[in-house]
């Protein structure tokens, strides 16, 4: 008998475990067949500011859920997003802003603050109407069409934005954002980023009147597989480690720029580090790779000494591999630190002037530029253009290069129809060339 109680007793252990198991089975089970809160609406008539938000309030109550629009057009003052909800539309559905100012909070249609886990997720489309605010920039910039601030887990996917009366994205301390699918027509600046880190933008398509991507002190981005049209610069960036691949830029801009009543794309990259933000990051570890660019003022723009909103922080080093880019007034304007902390990298792409053009060359923003050449840098820790090909017809410089440390040219075509020599070195100490040809005859 006692031998069989510690048979018993030896036995209990096991039989607790697979007790255990199964309970954590049968609750998992449970939890995972649970639905998650969701709440649906309906079009109603006049604005649905209120509707919508108690529904989002409501998923809130509820430790998070989804809010579904079921196709229609829903008309929408400012609405307020919270930790851990969704909104869902719908394919066909519009949330429209309202058209009178005083029917947002916060400067904006959709805003979040100091939140986490929030999607935006639909097929739709985000109607800013352009709402007027008289008081506002400029005298008639209204809310952002979307708004967060200190937010970390960001989804956005699907949707369109158009007609925004301000900024379509506007970011401030954020982390951890992905954008896929969406779209942006019209309005102001598309994505516009500051303080902000581990950001990734795929399959996306922004026509802008302002800036498509712009922000300062932002670190780990990624860019790719994107569309990119505008009336000012494709990329207005600070950023350290940016990277963009796979994509189209091309000018001139589908949307007019608002204030300045043009359609030219400036530039497709230049510099943004504006001192008024009190930047603190230094922008550097770019790679531009596998990216066409067409009918674009100015390729890639840097002015440390007095370009608008460049001046902040300075730029570290800058690389580009397989550029096409085609229909340029300048390719490289380049005005570096005193440093000289500015390193440059150029490998297998080549540049192009807008044949037919009259280019003087002489600003960019407001900013004068070095000269008219396709290439101009000057205060440069070290530049390198490895297989590159720049072409501009003509007897005028190609390559403009002074006071630097370090010049690599290795097999850089310069195709002019002339035979003068199309490039200008000086104070450059170190100067290496290798296969530097003027109007090379190509093989077929």
């Amino acid at each position: 008998m006692q031998r069989q109680k510690e048979k018993i007793s030896k036995m209990n252990p096991i039989k607790n475990i697979i007790l255990f198991v199964i309970a954590i089975l049968i609750g998992s089970t449970s939890f995972a067949k649970k639905a998650v809160f969701s709440v649906e609406l309906k079009v109603q008539s006049g604005l649905m500011t209120e509707t919508i938000q108690k529904a989002i309030d409501s998923c809130t109550e509820k430790g998070g859920g989804t809010v579904f629009f079921a196709s229609g057009t829903y008309l929408c003052g400012g609405i307020e997003l919270k930790s851990k909800v969704k909104l869902q539309f719908e394919r066909g559905t519009i949330l429209q802003g309202s058209d009178k100012y005083i029917d947002y909070q916060n400067d904006a249609f959709i805003f979040g603050k100091d939140l986490s886990d929030i999607a935006i997720q639909c097929e739709g489309i985000i109607d800013g109407v352009d709402c007027i605010n008289k008081k506002g920039e400029e005298g008639f910039r209204g809310p952002h069409c979307i708004r967060l601030i200190n937010c970390k887990n960001i989804s956005l996917a699907g949707f369109t934005v158009k007609n925004s009366a301000n900024w379509a994205i506007n970011c401030r301390n954020c982390s951890f954002g992905k954008l896929d699918k969406v779209l942006i027509r019209g309005g102001h600046d598309g994505l516009h980023t500051r303080f902000c880190d581990n950001f990734t933008v795929t399959n996306c398509d922004f026509r802008t009147g302002d800036d498509a991507f712009a922000g300062n002190d932002n670190r780990e981005f990624v860019v790719t597989n994107c569309k990119v049209n505008t009336s000012c610069n494709g990329f207005r960036m600070g950023c350290r480690n940016f990277t963009v691949k796979h994509c189209q830029i091309w000018g001139p801009g589908e949307s007019v720029h608002k204030i300045q009543t043009r359609n030219n794309m400036l530039s497709a990259f230049v510099h943004f580090s504006p001192k008024d933000e009190n930047p603190k990051l230094v922008s550097g570890n770019w790679l531009i790779e596998d990216v066409t660019v067409d009918n674009v003022d100015q390729f890639y723009v840097y002015n440390f000494k007095d370009g608008l909103w460049q001046t902040g922080q300075p730029v570290t080093n800058v690389s580009f591999k397989n550029v096409r880019a085609t229909g340029l007034l300048g390719a490289f304007n380049i005005i570096g630190d005193q440093d000289l902390k500015f390193k440059l990298s150029v490998y297998n792409s080549s540049f192009a002037f807008r044949e037919g053009a009259e280019y003087k060359g002489e600003t960019f923003e407001g900013a004068k530029l070095l000269s008219p050449a396709l290439f101009n840098a000057t205060d440069f820790g070290q530049i390198q253009l490895r297989k590159v090909t720049l072409s501009k017809k003509g007897t005028a410089l190609i390559l403009n290069c002074n006071s630097g440390n370090l010049l690599i040219l290795d097999q850089v075509n310069f195709t002019t129809g002339a035979s003068s020599i199309p490039y200008s070195i000086e104070k450059v100490k170190d100067v290496r060339t290798k296969n530097v040809q003027t109007n090379p005859i190509l093989s077929r």
